[in-house]
């Protein structure tokens, strides 16, 4: 029999597109044993499909039609493509980073915010709600050229009350330069959280 938290578990995933099992982990705050009980009871109610897509590295997680019917959201089933799986493993790091430090906070995703995209319309990783005030999240493995995130910065700032980069070691260099720019005076910047985008 599926349970509450199973359904929990299966809306996050398709929220997010999947989550390794390492990260439920996290999520659930509990150990592989259980983590295992959950996913075999979703696999055993044809909601979730369990995926090894590279070598040594944590399974993914995944809604299937009917999983994606059942969680209410009415996504499509994700077609994982290896180049971006590490920056969907880190965004999914970071949620839970910002979830394990503000329980209170509301997460919306990138899946949900596409519903309401403007054509041409930048599309933040995340939009974090905290205190009523709405943050936008981005999470930046590479580095793009300074012109790219200015303008990507000039239209997030203009569209929510803050922006929030966390950052590869690259990444976050290039972002500092433009912080001391004081342009931004809502542009906060972060390290990725402890091993964000490994898989490992």
């Amino acid at each position: 029999m599926v349970r509450s938290r199973d359904l929990d578990v299966l809306a996050w995933a398709g929220e997010m597109y999947g989550v390794r099992v390492d990260q439920l982990e996290c999520l659930l705050g509990c150990g592989p044993r259980n983590v295992q009980r959950v996913v075999t009871r979703l696999r055993a109610h044809g909601l979730v499909r369990v995926l090894r897509l590279v070598y040594g590295q944590a399974a993914w997680v995944t809604p299937t039609p009917l999983g994606n019917r059942v969680s209410g959201l009415g996504f499509g089933v994700w077609k994982p493509n290896l180049a971006l799986l590490r920056h969907v493993g880190a965004v999914n790091d970071v949620r839970l980073h910002i979830q394990s430090r503000s329980p209170s906070s509301t997460w919306i995703s990138e899946r949900v915010l596409a519903r309401d995209r403007r054509p041409g319309e930048h599309l933040p990783d995340a939009v974090v709600v905290v205190d009523g005030q709405e943050i936008a999240v981005e999470v930046e493995l590479t580095v793009k050229s300074q012109q790219r995130i200015k303008t990507i910065l000039d239209e997030l700032a203009r569209r929510y009350g803050g922006v929030l980069y966390f950052c590869a070691p690259a990444a976050h260099k290039r972002l500092e330069q433009l912080v001391s720019a004081g342009r931004w005076p809502g542009l906060g910047i972060r390290e990725l959280p402890t091993n964000a985008g490994e898989g490992s």
